[in-house]
């Protein structure tokens, strides 16, 4: 990867990036969203990269996922992908995959990941991503009830329970989901919810109403990925990708 080609990233991040063969680096999070209740807020980058042949022909594998950074305010924060990991993570409509495909504007992109990007309609099927979405949701709610953490924590989950709700029946009605969020003020208000008396009942009435109109959403998508469609890709870009190595 050329670092020349970063585009808005923080030089001291760009530094301690791991050294990997990016095909994909797009910001994600409460900054992409909308949704940052600071100006110090993390910098949560997701991304896809390429192992080199000789890893993956080896009995020492790969690490399929590469995390790190740090959660700390203002800091950076990231996951990253080997793209046959990330494939199948987003067959299945992994939320935080398949809201990668549709960043307005990369942080890093190549050939490779344009490629990505340009088929992303044969990883959307409605299975997949009704179970994906509605199912992260339920487990928001789900730790709001059981836990007591801190309220800071417990508005974050009530974000991310309705932000996914309606991601969700955005991708399922048009097959795109729009980034920043339309009407972020909206979901800051619902966390904001979680600090008042009876808030959580107030919530789950809510969640109730939303989780059966996600259920009743019209999808334009097929059911299911074109599984087949994307081994060939697959194998398209380690063909691409390894055709120079010896």
């Amino acid at each position: 990867m050329n670092k020349e080609n970063i585009k808005n990233m923080n030089p001291r991040f760009i530094q301690d990036l791991p050294d990997l063969n990016y095909a994909l680096i797009g910001l994600q999070g409460s900054r992409m969203l909308g949704l940052q209740q600071s100006e110090d807020a993390d910098y949560d980058y997701r991304g896809v990269f390429i192992a080199p042949k000789k890893d993956l022909l080896s009995l020492h594998k790969p690490t399929a996922t590469i995390e790190g950074g740090s959660s700390v305010d203002g800091e950076m924060d990231y996951v990253f992908h080997e793209v046959e990991k990330f494939f199948q993570l987003a067959i299945k409509g992994n939320p935080s995959v398949i809201s990668l495909f549709f960043v307005p504007e990369y942080t890093y992109i190549d050939s490779i990941g344009q490629l990505i990007v340009d088929n992303k309609h044969l990883f959307l099927g409605s299975v997949a991503i009704r179970a994906a979405f509605g199912g992260y949701a339920m487990s928001q709610i789900v730790y709001l009830q059981k836990n007591r953490g801190d309220a800071k924590r417990k508005a974050k989950h009530v974000r991310h329970c309705f932000r996914l709700f309606d991601q969700g029946a955005e991708l399922l009605s048009t097959g795109h989901i729009s980034m920043p969020l339309k009407n972020p003020e909206y979901y800051l208000r619902l966390g904001e919810m979680i600090h008042q008396e009876g808030g959580l009942e107030n919530l789950v009435r809510i969640f109730e109403e939303k989780d059966a109109e996600f259920r009743r959403v019209k999808s334009v998508l097929p059911e299911h990925p074109d599984v087949e469609r994307i081994n060939q890709l697959l194998l398209r870009i380690r063909g691409e990708a390894y055709s120079w190595e010896i």
